[in-house]
C-alpha cells in the first residue's frame, strides 16, 4: 500500500490558512479523518477498510504528541493482524495510568500504562506485539481475541510484517508472563482464556472463528494442521482432524501444499482449483470421512451443530 498524501490543517495555516482544504472537503474532493486531517477521497474510495483505517491512525499519529503509542486495533493494523468484524471508527492509544485514559471522538486513550518497548511502523509508534496481543485479548469478546491471538501466534510468512521487521513472534507462556507483569490489569482473567485457548496451528480467521464454534458447541477438540501420505507421497496439511472418527474437516475446501504453503501465486486460479481437487480426492481415500466447512456455515452456530452431528460429532463424545 502506497501511503496517501494527508492534508493537515495545522500545517494549511501556517501558509495562510485552512479554509481551502475545508472547501475541498465541503466539495467532496477532500474525506476530512479526523478533526485538522484530510485525505483525497478518490484515493480514500481505492483503498480497502483495512487499508483506510491504517491511513486514519496515520493521520492521528501526524497530529497527535511524538511520544503517542497507538495500540489495540490501531496497533493490529499496522501489524498486519486480523480483526473479526469491521475495523474500529476511533483511532487507540495508551497513556500512563495515572492520566486516566481521558478520550475523544475519534481517539480512544486507554489508561493502561504505556509499553517499555513499542515499534515504529510505516511512521507510527505502536505496542510492541506481545502488549498489542495482550491488549485485545482482555478488550474484546472471546472469539475476537482468538482470532487475533492466533493470528499473532503463527509463525509469519515472507511478505508479512512481522517478518519484514524480523520480530520473534512470543509463545503462549510468554504472553501470560508478560501479562503478570502488567497486573493488575483490567479483564486479566479474559486475556488469560483467550490466551491459553489459542494456537498458532490456526491458519485463518475462519479456522480460528470454527474452533471457538466447536468449544462452544461442546464439540472435542480437533488435532490441527495434520498431514496426511499416500502411496504417492505427502497429500497436504489439514485444517482439522477428529482421530476417534477419523475425520478431517477443512474450511472452504483448501489444503495447504507442504510444510506452510496454503497459497499459489506461480500458477493460475484455475490450476489451483484443479490440484484443490486432486488432493482432496487422495484424502478422501485415506479417511473415512471429510467435511468442508465455509463461512457460512462456521457463523451459524445452530446450522454447525446440525451439520456436525451429520458426521458423528457430538457435544462431549
Amino acid at each position: 500500500m502506497k501511503p496517501p498524501e494527508i492534508y493537515l490543517s495545522r500545517e494549511a495555516q501556517r501558509l495562510g490558512t485552512d479554509r481551502e482544504l475545508r472547501r475541498r472537503a465541503e466539495r467532496g474532493e477532500l474525506k476530512r479523518l479526523l478533526p485538522g486531517a484530510y485525505v483525497s477521497s478518490d484515493e480514500w474510495l481505492s483503498m480497502s477498510e483495512r487499508e483506510q483505517y491504517i491511513t486514519k491512525v496515520q493521520a492521528a499519529a501526524r497530529i497527535s504528541s511524538p511520544d503517542s503509542q497507538f495500540s489495540h486495533d490501531s496497533a493490529a493494523a499496522l501489524w498486519g493482524l486480523p480483526v473479526l468484524g469491521r475495523w474500529p471508527s476511533r483511532v487507540h492509544q495508551l497513556t500512563e495510568r495515572s492520566t486516566g485514559g481521558t478520550s475523544r471522538v475519534s481517539i480512544a486513550r486507554h489508561g493502561l500504562g504505556v509499553d517499555p518497548a513499542p515499534q515504529l511502523i510505516d511512521g507510527v509508534v505502536v505496542t510492541s506485539l506481545t502488549r498489542t496481543l495482550i491488549d485485545l485479548a482482555a478488550s474484546r469478546q472471546f472469539a475476537a481475541g482468538v482470532v487475533t491471538v492466533d493470528a499473532g501466534l503463527r509463525t509469519p510468512e515472507p511478505g508479512d510484517t512481522r517478518h519484514s521487521l524480523d520480530v520473534p513472534t512470543p509463545s503462549r507462556d510468554e504472553m501470560l508472563s508478560a501479562l503478570e507483569a502488567l497486573m493488575p490489569y483490567p479483564c486479566a482473567a479474559r486475556a488469560k482464556k483467550v490466551i491459553r485457548f489459542s494456537s498458532p496451528l490456526s491458519g485463518s480467521v475462519a479456522e480460528s472463528l470454527a474452533r471457538v464454534q466447536f468449544h462452544a458447541l461442546g464439540i472435542p477438540a480437533p488435532e490441527l494442521q495434520v498431514p496426511f501420505y499416500d502411496e504417492e507421497g505427502l497429500i497436504g496439511a489439514v485444517d482439522f482432524y477428529w482421530p476417534e472418527l477419523d475425520l478431517i474437516g477443512e474450511v472452504d475446501g483448501r489444503v495447504k501444499y507442504g510444510a506452510n504453503r496454503r497459497y499459489r501465486l506461480d500458477v493460475s486460479a484455475e490450476s489451483v482449483l484443479w490440484e484443490e481437487k486432486e488432493r482432496e480426492d487422495r484424502l478422501r481415500r485415506v479417511v473415512a470421512s471429510l467435511m468442508r466447512l465455509d463461512w457460512k456455515k462456521i457463523t451459524n452456530r445452530a446450522a454447525l451443530r446440525a451439520y456436525l452431528a451429520s458426521f458423528g460429532l457430538h457435544p462431549g463424545r
